[in-house]
C-alpha cells in the first residue's frame, strides 16, 4: 500500500510535466499543420472584470506581432460553484488590478469602483456585436476604459459608434458564451485559450509567449510602460525586519510555492515571516469544480518550473492528512521548527507524493526537523490546531480575503504567489 501514493504521484508528475504537456503540445501542433489551420487564440472577456480589461490592453499591444487569429468571447461573472465569495472577490480584484496597472503602465484608475450595472449591460450589448478579432479587442479596450473611468459621456459615444445587440438578446447570448467557456474547460473571464491550454490575465502572458517561441515563432520584446506603483511605508520589527504574514493551506499548490519563495526571501532580505495555517477551503464549505482543480494543478506546475521549485509528484492531503499535519505543526512551532516543518511537509505533498495519513511518513517528517517520532505521534492527539486554524481564518476574512496564499504586509493584503514580486520590489536589498 505504501507504494500506491508514489505510483500515483509519478503518474501525476508525468501528466503535468514534460511527458504529458510536451506530448499534448506536439499533437496540437501536428494537427494544426496537417489540417493547415491558423493558430487560434480565444479571449474570454468579462467586461466588468478589471483583470480582463488589463489583459485586453496588454494583448492589444502585442497582437500585431503574434501569428494568431483572435476570437473575443464576452462572458458573464462566474457561476457560484467557481466563485465562492463574489463580493470579496470583486473588492480584491479592483485593488489588485489597480496595483498591477500601475506596475505595468496600463490604464486603470487607482481609485476605481465597481461599474454601474446599467453601464455593464450597455458594454455587454455593444461587445456582443460580431466584429473581426482585432476590431473587437480595440472596442473592448475603448469601452472598458470608459466603463472603469466612470465616464458616462465617453461610454454613450462609444456605444453609439460601435452599435449594440437588442437588449433582450444580451442575457441569452452571455449564458451561451458561458456554456462555451465551461465546455472548453474553464470557469471565469480574463482567460486566453490557445491549443488546449489556459492563460489567466497579464500574469500569464509570458507563458503564452514562451509557448509560441517554442513553436518557432519569433516575437519581439514588448515595451512595458513605466511603473507608477509607489513603495508603501512599511513598519519594521525591533530588529529592523519587515513583518509579513502568510496565510497558508497544505492543500494549495500556490501556497506551497509562496511559502518556499517567502522563506528564501526571508533568508536574503530584511523580512520576518509568520505563517498562519488555515483549513482547506473545501472543509470550510467552499468547494471547487473539477475543472478548476485541474486548471490550478496545471498552472501551478508551469509556475513551479519557472521558479525552479520541484512539483508534480502529488499526494492530496485532504482530510486526515491535513489535520495530522496541522496538529504536528503546532508541536513544531513550540519547538521553534514551525517553518522548517511546513517547508518539509509541503514539499512532501507537492513534489514527493508523501502520504500524510501514514505514521511512518509523519515520523520521518518530524525527525527531519529534529522532533522525535514518539513526540510527533503524541502531538496528533492534540486538537488545539482547530482553534488556531479558526483564528487564522477569521483574521483572513478581516483582511477582506478568503483564499490562500494571502500575504499581509504593512496595511496591504496581497492574494496569490504572483504578488510576492511586489514584496520583493518593496524590500531593500540585504539581509
Amino acid at each position: 500500500m505504501a507504494l500506491v501514493p508514489q505510483v500515483r504521484g509519478a503518474a501525476i508528475a508525468a501528466w503535468l510535466g514534460e511527458p504529458g504537456t510536451g506530448t499534448r503540445r506536439r499533437l496540437h501542433q501536428l494537427g494544426r499543420l496537417l489540417s493547415r489551420r491558423p493558430r487560434a487564440l480565444t479571449f474570454f472577456h468579462r467586461v466588468d472584470d478589471p483583470h480582463s480589461h488589463l489583459l485586453a490592453q496588454d494583448l492589444l499591444r502585442r497582437l500585431d506581432a503574434w501569428p494568431v487569429e483572435l476570437t473575443l468571447v464576452v462572458v458573464p461573472e462566474p457561476a457560484a460553484d467557481a466563485d465562492p465569495e463574489p463580493i470579496l472577490r470583486e473588492s480584491w480584484a479592483l485593488a489588485d488590478a489597480a496595483r498591477l496597472a500601475a506596475l505595468r503602465g496600463l490604464d486603470l484608475p487607482a481609485e476605481t469602483t465597481s461599474p454601474q450595472p446599467s453601464r455593464v449591460r450597455s458594454v455587454n450589448a455593444s461587445l456582443l456585436v460580431e466584429r473581426p478579432g482585432k476590431e473587437q479587442l480595440e472596442a473592448a479596450v475603448r469601452l472598458g476604459s470608459a466603463l472603469f473611468a466612470g465616464d458616462g459621456n465617453a461610454l454613450r459615444q462609444a456605444t453609439r459608434e460601435l452599435g449594440s445587440v437588442p437588449g433582450q438578446r444580451v442575457g441569452p447570448m452571455l449564458e451561451a458564451n458561458y456554456v462555451r467557456l465551461r465546455d472548453a474547460g474553464h470557469y471565469q473571464g480574463g482567460m486566453l485559450h490557445y491549443a488546449g491550454e489556459w492563460y489567466w490575465g497579464v500574469d500569464r502572458l509570458a507563458h503564452l509567449e514562451q509557448r509560441l517561441r517554442g513553436e518557432g515563432v519569433e516575437l519581439p520584446e514588448v515595451e512595458v510602460g513605466p511603473s507608477r506603483l509607489p513603495t508603501p511605508q512599511l513598519l519594521r520589527d525591533t530588529d529592523g525586519r519587515v513583518p509579513v504574514e502568510l496565510f497558508f493551506s497544505f492543500r494549495s499548490p500556490y501556497a506551497y510555492l509562496a511559502l518556499h519563495r517567502l522563506a528564501a526571501l526571508a533568508a536574503s532580505r530584511p523580512l520576518s515571516l509568520r505563517v498562519r495555517p488555515v483549513l482547506p477551503m473545501v472543509t470550510r464549505g467552499l468547494a471547487a469544480p473539477k475543472l478548476k482543480v485541474l486548471y490550478i494543478a496545471k498552472d501551478a506546475a508551469r509556475e513551479a518550473a519557472r521558479l525552479g521549485l520541484p512539483f508534480g509528484r502529488i499526494c492530496d492531503p485532504l482530510g486526515a492528512g491535513t489535520s495530522r499535519a496541522l496538529a504536528l505543526h503546532q508541536l513544531a512551532e513550540r519547538r521553534g521548527q514551525g517553518l522548517a516543518f511546513l517547508l518539509a511537509a509541503s514539499r512532501g505533498i507537492w513534489s514527493e507524493a508523501k502520504d500524510l495519513t501514514s505514521d511512518v511518513v509523519l515520523r520521518e517528517l518530524a525527525e527531519s526537523v529534529g522532533i522525535g517520532g514518539d513526540d510527533a505521534m503524541a502531538a496528533l492527539e492534540d486538537e488545539s490546531f482547530l482553534d488556531v486554524a479558526r483564528d487564522n481564518r477569521d483574521a483572513l476574512y478581516e483582511l477582506g480575503l478568503w483564499g490562500v496564499p494571502t500575504m499581509h504586509i504593512g496595511d496591504i493584503a496581497l492574494w496569490g504567489q504572483d504578488r510576492i514580486d511586489l514584496i520583493e520590489r518593496w524590500l531593500p536589498e540585504g539581509g
